[in-house]
């Protein structure tokens, strides 16, 4: 290990990594396999927006975008181009509640099933709830949403949409109900925490339990926010980059990443 460790000086390492760093790599992910894929962002700083679109059943980056924020028009665009250009059979998809990703996959794959990210659902409610909600309502409803991760199932399935129904049919009135400001008669939700967790669970209702019925389709975006973790971690090793630098960065992670994928 002490002669590997001399065998190149610090001045030389740089130099190399420096040379890589100058220019970013090509490559293109080629299968007949039809894909189910998962798409998500990260920013990786204020306006620095990395868009990775993985074939989960091939563990494998397909494309990627850098960007500036999520663009309905840019993701639909990366879309078709991995519809078409690219040749790829896209037989599901899923992703997490942005509505920019969601109108980009309606507008360009309207019949594959699309999967609302399970975790993210969860997240997002239990961020409203809290995790220690003081009414019944709201104990009962964080019941339902922790309940998410235990519905394997058609029968859990219809078990869990039962529950929930019966849940909407006592509380929505009481949780969506209204009060007026005396001072300048303005009208406010009473339990507005509560009422945007029940919102948000009911709009992302009819996609969350699409893995049920198409099994190889992912339930949750957990591989690619695990990749993003990783992404993240190596670029606070390599802090002080420029941006431009730093852009070519991850071009190279992203090659490098998927190289090894494609040798497993």
């Amino acid at each position: 290990m002490q002669s590997y460790r001399l065998q190149y000086s610090t001045r030389q390492l740089h130099r190399w990594f420096d040379e890589y760093l100058d220019e970013a790599p090509t490559w293109t992910t080629k299968t007949s396999q039809p894909i189910f894929l998962l798409i998500d962002g990260t920013y990786y700083s204020d306006n620095h927006c990395l868009i990775v679109y993985r074939a989960e059943n091939l563990k494998r980056t397909i494309f990627y975008r850098f960007t500036k924020t999520e663009e309905q028009n840019e993701i639909a665009s990366d879309l078709i181009n991995i519809r078409d250009n690219l040749g790829f059979k896209v037989q599901g998809i899923t992703t997490d509640g942005s509505d920019n990703i969601i109108r980009a996959v309606e507008y360009v794959f309207p019949k594959v099933p699309r999967q609302r990210c399970v975790v993210h659902v969860q997240r997002e409610c239990l961020s409203q709830i809290t995790l220690h909600p003081r009414t019944p309502e709201g104990k009962s409803l964080k019941s339902l949403v922790i309940g998410l991760a235990n519905v394997k199932t058609a029968n859990d399935r219809l078990w869990w949409e039962k529950l929930f129904e019966n849940w909407r049919e006592e509380n929505e009135e009481w949780v969506c109900a209204k009060g007026t400001l005396e001072s300048s008669h303005q009208t406010y939700f009473l339990h507005n925490d509560l009422r945007k967790a029940f919102v948000h669970l009911k709009r992302a209702l009819p996609n969350l339990f699409q893995y049920i019925d198409y099994p190889d389709l992912p339930k949750t975006t957990n591989a690619i926010e695990a990749f993003f973790g990783h992404i993240k971690d190596q670029l606070r090793i390599h802090r002080g980059l420029s941006e431009a630098r730093v852009d070519n960065f991850l071009h190279w992670y992203l090659f490098f990443n998927d190289e090894k994928k494609s040798k497993d």
